[in-house]
């Protein structure tokens, strides 16, 4: 209760004692109340009216004041409730953290390894190995690698093509040429070859018995013709392709290869002596009508400028 309205209601309480105390006698004076007396006992019962009143609201405030400070102390018990939920959860923020952190950098070598994927695949080169007749392409008479492995190990092809020698030829050569498809960066000259090539074997027969010649001199005109090591190649048997051919011609042909981008493994220079002599095969064809030779060939090609560190070299 306020000191205002205590002061109020002792106020109160003392006018009414007094004027009790004053009525009493005048009411045995004489048994008609005069109106002063009806106005005292008005107020007398107006004081009264708003003690009791005055005293109501203060019990109502002391009620609200209790509420007041039980609903104070259960926002202070949800406020500290929540602060601890609040503290748990920052208590993890630095774990968090690091394990984003962590998948952040995993993320970034992940993609530096996709990257290096994506290179690798787009960087891929294929050796390409194709017959002529005479220095004429024949239709069909080519065979690609499997991609030329960056670690200077070799991609071998190997294969049987059947050719046609048009009449009348007279001691015509049949030579190989080889080339390399690359997406590679190299392959911008003779002092950056794009990859190596060398003859494993080759024999030409005629199962039409059309006279040949070339290869290795009688008595050894049955064994396959092979490279000779190459000095410059540390006595490797292979010879250096000094230009790439595009992984796409501007007109599309998967069974050609333009030839300047081509050497020619037959080239006496390029193979091995056994003896007697050797040479590119020579055919002849002295029919009326075309006739077929089969070619059999096994071709090693080496990237020997490999890089470990760029697999786009």
């Amino acid at each position: 209760m306020s000191h205002a309205l205590h002061r109020r209601v002792v106020t109160a309480a003392v006018t009414a004692s007094t004027l009790a105390l004053v009525a009493v006698p005048a009411a045995d004076a004489a048994t008609k109340i005069s109106k002063t007396d009806k106005a005292q006992n008005t107020a007398i019962k107006k004081v009264s009216k708003t003690a009791k009143k005055a005293g109501s609201d203060a019990k109502k405030a002391g009620q609200a004041a209790t509420k007041g400070i039980a609903d104070a102390k259960a926002a202070a018990g949800k406020a500290d409730s929540a602060q601890g939920g609040v503290n748990a959860v920052l208590s993890q923020v630095p774990a968090v953290l690091d394990g984003l952190t962590k998948l952040a950098a995993g993320l970034t070598s992940a993609g530096e390894g996709l990257t290096k994927i994506g290179n690798a695949l787009a960087a891929q080169e294929y050796g390409v190995v194709k017959v002529q007749v005479g220095g004429v392409d024949q239709p069909g008479a080519i065979l690609d690698s499997a991609d030329i492995p960056d670690d200077s190990n070799a991609a071998i092809v190997t294969g049987t093509m059947l050719v046609t020698i048009p009449a009348g030829a007279t001691n015509t050569p049949i030579t190989l040429l080889a080339g390399v498809r690359s997406g590679e960066s190299d392959g911008t000259g003779a002092a950056d070859p794009v990859a190596s090539a060398g003859i494993v074997t080759m024999l030409v027969t005629s199962p039409a018995g059309l006279p040949l010649g070339g290869g290795n001199a009688p008595p050894l005109a049955a064994v396959p013709i092979t490279a000779a090591p190459n000095a410059a190649a540390g006595g490797a048997p292979v010879y250096p392709i000094p230009s790439k051919a595009p992984r796409v011609d501007a007109t599309p042909n998967p069974f050609s290869l333009p030839s300047q981008f081509a050497i020619d493994l037959t080239d006496p220079s390029r193979l091995q002596n056994l003896g007697p002599g050797v040479g590119p095969y020579t055919v002849s064809n002295p029919t009326a009508n075309a006739a077929p030779v089969v070619v059999t060939v096994t071709v090693r090609f080496n990237d020997l400028t490999a890089s470990a560190a760029d697999v786009t070299a």
